[in-house]
């Protein structure tokens, strides 16, 4: 049998923290035995509202959290929490090592819309197929209509004229899912082809469903695993116990794994890998009948918000480079196309008085594609000014971290670092009052040891000359989002993703100023 492969990166990991199931199912109490749906392998589905409402997400919901958790999600389903209800994730033989998603929103979803929020940058829009609207360059091919408010989101290699069958197995999802806020199920012929330790008297499991419910203050968790007989059953009982407590093991390994790891890289959120630990140590496991049944209580208190707002860092890392890295590329090229034009690197813009007037992302607008909006400007008047204002709030694309939306879609985290004119060699890119940045025969630190551009803690509209201070004599700027990572950009055109707290302030130092003949050992180099 074809072992089930995850949701690239960690999508599934995601989606299984924050969202699932199809449509709208009324709240009443599943059968103990809903089981598997006929044809699906499995199927993981959660209460999405009753999730996102709940008092644990707070943090996750409130201000900057909510942005990026919500441009997290939206990300991988095309949807934010908030305007989902319920979603599901479930394997058919159809595709069977990918999982189609079906989403429920609180109101009507557009299927374009989805289409477009999955669909990478620039990549080439295709006709409909039938129902089905296709998604380009995107983890997911199409999206299909069930109804006013559900879509069911297709992997690579469905058949977009085959949908409406696979669609018909939302109602039995529904029905296995029943009112938990997360249900999983799994067939145990899937136990059976995945290469896991679980133990022999274990994989006579006929299925096993976990069922998670949320009170005020805590989450009760229940694994039931159905067997042949009741012997088989009672037999497996202690080798789950010790599953559970091996679990608990691993997982407080990886969590001292995750805190030594020296970039922002790692794919399991040190919160999520703490929380794994001590409920699989509290767990407790019994036999009923045929039934073997393994328990835990867990005390939310601020576990829930903790694990999700690690969700986005971890999701974006594990995707491979990421979407800030893949622009922050694209403005490397641009310095080095304009230096390569005047035989400097863009500056900031000063009138004849000192005054600051634009940004160096303005004046390199004609090496991103931008030609026609930089024509536009008026390039003697500040930012704000009468004519520049308007076209300051501009969205580019380019300018923008996907995963961390700013206060405002024109503002941008990515800023470079400038020093006052008397810094000498400890001097970062940019200059104070220099309207021209560096050559890069000047760089005597190396191109790949020099940051032209960070991403930056908080962020400013994108024409506004406004970049972090950086003077050696006093405290650095802060960088990154919540969960502590970064993405630079080098003098050299490459990116790199760091962990702040894993990056001493000496080597960050060395890296941000031009000259000063430091030796870096930059992680993962």
């Amino acid at each position: 049998m074809t072992p089930i492969r995850r949701l690239t990166g960690s999508s599934a990991l995601a989606l299984a923290a924050a969202v699932a199931l199809g449509q709208p199912a009324p709240k009443v109490e599943p059968k103990a035995d809903a089981g598997i749906p006929a044809g699906v392998k499995a199927f993981a589905a959660l209460d999405v509202a009753a999730l996102w409402d709940h008092k644990a997400l707070l943090p996750a919901r409130e201000a900057r959290g909510k942005l990026e958790f919500a441009w997290a999600v939206q990300s991988m389903v095309g949807l934010a929490p908030a305007d989902l209800d319920r979603l599901a994730l479930f394997w058919h033989p159809s595709v069977p090592e990918l999982p189609f998603v079906a989403l429920t929103g609180r109101k009507a979803i557009d299927p374009a819309a989805v289409a477009k929020a999955l669909s990478r940058p620039g990549a080439a829009a295709a006709r409909p197929v039938g129902k089905a609207v296709p998604v380009t360059g995107g983890e997911f091919a199409f999206v299909h209509p069930v109804d006013a408010k559900t879509v069911l989101l297709a992997p690579a290699g469905a058949d977009p004229t085959k949908l409406d069958p696979i669609a018909a197995i939302l109602p039995a999802l529904r029905t296995a899912a029943g009112a938990h806020t997360l249900t999983v199920g799994v067939d145990g012929a899937v136990l059976d082809g995945l290469p896991l330790p679980v133990g022999g008297p274990l994989l006579e499991a006929k299925n096993a469903v976990l069922t998670v419910d949320l009170a005020r203050d805590e989450a009760s968790l229940q694994l039931r695993a159905r067997f042949p007989t009741d012997a088989a059953a009672k037999a497996a009982a202690p080798v789950l116990t010790a599953r559970f407590r091996e679990l608990a093991g691993y997982a407080k390994a990886q969590q001292k794994k995750a805190e030594a790891q020296q970039t922002g890289a790692n794919t399991y959120p040190g919160p999520l890998l703490e929380l794994v630990a001590k409920t699989m140590t509290d767990a407790k496991v019994r036999a009923e009948g045929t039934a073997l049944v393994g328990t835990a209580e867990v005390k939310l208190e601020e576990a829930v918000g903790r694990v999700l707002m690690a969700v986005p860092d971890a999701a974006l890392a594990a995707r491979g480079p990421s979407a800030s890295e893949n622009n922050l590329k694209q403005i490397g090229i641009a310095i080095h196309a304009y230096h390569d034009t005047y035989s400097y690197a863009p500056g900031n813009s000063y009138d004849k008085d000192g005054n600051a007037l634009l940004s160096w992302r303005v004046h390199i607008l004609p090496f991103i594609e931008q030609v026609a909006l930089h024509k536009r400007f008026k390039l003697d008047e500040p930012w704000d000014g009468p004519t520049n204002k308007a076209l300051s709030q501009t969205i580019v694309r380019t300018y923008q971290s996907p995963g961390r939306p700013a206060n405002q879609p024109w503002e941008t985290y990515f800023r470079s670092f400038t020093s006052p004119k008397d810094a000498g060699e400890k001097r970062a890119w940019l200059i104070d009052g220099q309207s021209k940045g560096p050559t890069l025969a000047t760089v005597t630190d190396g191109l790949s040891n020099t940051i032209m551009v960070v991403e930056a803690a908080e962020a400013v509209p994108w024409a506004k000359p406004d970049d972090l201070p950086y003077d050696s004599r006093l405290p650095l700027p802060r960088l990154g989002g919540p969960a502590g990572t970064f993405a630079a950009l080098f003098g050299d055109g490459s990116t790199r993703t760091f962990r702040r707290a894993a990056l001493d302030n000496a080597t960050l130092r060395g890296a941000i100023t031009v000259g000063g003949g430091e030796v870096l050992a930059l992680p993962g180099r």
